[in-house]
């Protein structure tokens, strides 16, 4: 009985149609597959076919071919989906290559040596002849394949894919017409050897694709073979290739372009068309720098519509409408702000833009002990100006709060001066650390040794720890006397109140640096570069999914207290538990540990001074409240526990769809917002913040035996 059913084959993105009657055979099957689909070899593919309930069957050998007709017979099927896949390897796939060759050797009356390549190669060893790696390229060699076929992204897509094209089948091609309307290209080897190969297409006016004319797909020049170099990889085709990557990783390196380049294509770039290829794929990302001002006009209006309770402001030169600051405070940050801890830490980071720039934050710290991003801008330089302008708009937030909060920065004069101006009289705590280094600056290794620096810096820490005026002076004039001249002049100009905790006036909750800023800086790190509309929208959604983890995070929690002062309070509650405890009245008792101290559980505080520092009952403290018999959470600050965390993340950072940016009229030459001016200097942009001196160094550690101290180089130890 004559069956004949229709296969449909897939291969990669094409499909062909074509009748299997009772005569076809295997042989005709492949060799059809390898006439219709351009780049099929024989050897180097498998066939496997569908059917209901098994949608990968074996189509390897003739008899193979009988089952599936006998099975679609039976089964009443008049189609079948075949699919065509390409071997990765041909020791893989031993088996396949070896059916396909012979069978078209049998037909053809030779010997087959398959079996013995095959044999010879599993015997070889490392010597054994190594099989291609599948690369990304591969489909390269059909994007070129016949006249009509069409070009949705008009001419620029035909070039890409051109280019591509020529890189996978190993051959250079000239312009000889190229403009928006036709492309016309040539091989290269045309003068030389008089290659053939010519491809023509032109734009179709009624769908505004480009579309192939004429196309001469052979080449008569020398033979080709692809190499890892070629003159068609351009800046543009390396563009195309990592728009993606750019996006998902704004911070990637030329030097990883390079190596993922040779990984998953097998081509060898320039860094010049690694550098390059990234500005272009960023400028197709992000768009231009200088357009990005003009669109914060459009953000300012976006953010005030879709986040309500946010403070939002673009300011502008007057008359000529050119940028110069910008401050956001997103709703849902201002509404959470009153239930985290009341300190601020601010800073400023440069910016790596064409158009540099400094961002300034102020970042909070919740009841976990995390930063909490409340506020943050974007101005041309750090100068008292920009500072008191910032500050002010922070004080148009935490004024209507009614609560006084505790700032900490370092010692930058502009900002010294702009805090004096908008929060006259609120605690403003130096940042320990910037002071430290700024006085080991004073002390270098080389002229007064490691010993002396170290001494200076401990006792230094010791004047900024002590928890009593005592303590303070003791440690002072010790210092002035090991420090001399160099100590007296730096302690000459530094107030004592905001830096030392017997005199600050104020709460740090145990806070002694700017750490949290730093955090944030590095947390927004891979923003800096990108221009300033993407770089406030890649914070604002980074801020909303981090708000959005906190939130469901909290909702797991069980404890009363934070996660984190839950443990630390399990931490004092064990460290006294040998303690002698002596009441003296309701609420006055004696604690006795390596020495004894007096803890006041109504006025909450402790002769030991750490519960009033830290705002959290230290260890002589929990210890009275448990010979009490009260609860310790009861004497816990609010901003510690779990109910005013998830009251912190409470309100969410809302979306700013931009599907309807370019709907607006603000595009108008009024109102265009024109970028700083700014002046480039001599030499490479810097990328990195120059480090001050004494500032911590990575040790130096040798990576042949592990050893500090020494390099490869200069390693003498014997492995």
């Amino acid at each position: 009985m004559e069956v004949c059913v229709i296969a449909k084959c897939t291969y990669k993105s094409e499909t062909i149609m074509f009748s299997v009657s009772s005569e076809s055979s295997m042989v005709d099957i492949l060799k059809t597959l390898c006439l219709r689909f351009r780049g099929l070899q024989l050897g180097c593919f498998t066939l496997r076919y569908s059917v209901p309930s098994y949608p990968s069957c074996f189509l390897e050998t003739d008899s193979d071919l009988d089952l599936m007709r006998t099975f679609l017979l039976i089964s009443n099927e008049k189609t079948v989906d075949i699919l065509v896949k390409d071997l990765c390897g041909i020791s893989e796939y031993s088996g396949d290559f070896c059916v396909n060759k012979e069978l078209i050797a049998c037909e053809k009356g030779e010997s087959s040596c398959s079996s013995t390549v095959e044999d010879r190669n599993e015997f070889l060893g490392r010597s054994k002849r190594a099989s291609a790696k599948p690369l990304l390229s591969n489909e390269w060699e059909t994007y070129i394949h016949h006249v009509g076929q069409k070009f949705d992204g008009g001419a620029e897509e035909f070039r890409l894919k051109l280019c591509k094209y020529a890189l996978e089948v190993g051959f250079n091609f000239l312009y000889a017409g190229n403009d928006k309307k036709r492309v016309v290209a040539v091989c290269s080897n045309k003068k030389l050897e008089g290659c053939s190969w010519r491809v023509y297409a032109s734009r179709c006016e009624a769908t505004g694709s480009f579309v192939i004319r004429t196309l001469n797909n052979v080449h008569t020049c020398a033979g080709r073979i692809r190499e890892s170099k070629s003159k068609m990889m351009r800046s543009r085709v390396v563009s195309s290739l990592i728009v993606d990557r750019i996006r998902a990783k704004p911070e990637l390196k030329p030097v990883e372009i390079i190596h993922e380049f040779k990984d998953y294509y097998g081509i060898d770039i320039s860094y010049y068309h690694a550098w390059f290829g990234k500005e272009l794929a960023k400028l197709d990302v992000h768009g231009d720098e200088s357009k990005s001002f003009n669109e914060l006009v459009w953000y300012t209006d976006a953010v005030k519509e879709t986040n309500t309770g946010s403070l939002c402001t673009l300011d502008c030169e007057a008359g000529i409408n050119r940028f110069r600051r910008f401050f956001v405070s997103f709703g849902g940050c201002i509404a959470g702000f009153q239930y985290c801890i009341p300190l601020l830490f601010i800073d400023a980071t440069f910016l790596k833009s064409k158009y540099k720039g400094q961002l300034l934050c102020a970042s909070g710290k919740n009841g976990n002990q995390g930063f909490y991003p409340l506020a943050f801008g974007v101005v041309d330089s750090e100068t008292e100006e920009n500072w008191t302008w910032f500050l002010q708009h922070l004080a148009s937030i935490l004024l209507p709060m009614g609560r006084v909060v505790t700032f900490f920065s370092d010692r930058n004069q502009g900002l010294l001066n702009a805090m004096g101006f908008v929060f006259p009289g609120w605690p403003h705590s130096y940042c320990y650390y910037h002071l430290k280094q700024n006085l080991i600056s004073k002390y270098p290794k080389s002229g007064y040794g490691k010993l002396l620096q170290d001494r200076v810096i401990n006792l230094f820490s010791r004047c900024a720890y002590a928890v009593t005026e005592e303590e303070f002076k003791v440690a002072m004039e010790e210092l002035v006397i090991v420090g001399s001249s160099k100590v007296k002049a730096f302690i000459s100009d530094l107030s004592r109140d905001h830096y030392a905790n017997a005199f600050f006036k104020g709460m740090r909750y145990g806070e002694m640096a700017n750490s949290l800023a730093e955090s944030f800086n590095n947390w927004v790190g891979v923003f800096r570069d990108l221009p300033v509309l993407p770089l406030i929208e890649g914070i604002r959604q980074k801020l909303m999914v981090l708000n959005s983890q906190r939130r469901f995070e909290a909702e797991k929690w069980t404890t009363v207290l934070c996660p984190e002062m839950e443990t630390r309070l399990c931490e004092n509650a064990e460290a006294g538990r040998t303690w002698a405890v002596r009441r003296s009245n309701s609420t006055v008792f004696e604690v006795f540990a390596d020495y004894s101290v007096m803890v006041d559980l109504e006025q909450r505080t402790c002769s030991c001074r750490l519960w009033q520092i830290d705002g959290f009952p230290c260890t002589h403290a929990v210890a009275a409240i448990l010979a009490k018999r009260d609860s310790v959470y009861d004497y816990v600050e609010c901003y510690y526990k779990t109910d005013f965390f998830r009251k912190a993340y409470e309100s969410p950072i809302f979306p700013i769809p931009d599907i309807g940016k370019g709907l607006g009229s603000n595009g108008s030459a009024a109102g265009v917002v024109l970028p700083p001016i700014t002046k480039r200097p001599a030499g490479r942009p810097p990328t990195k913040r120059i480090k001050v001196f004494g500032e911590f160094k990575r040790p130096l550690k040798c990576s042949r035996c592990s050893v500090a101290g020494h390099n490869r180089k200069t390693c003498k130890a014997i492995i």
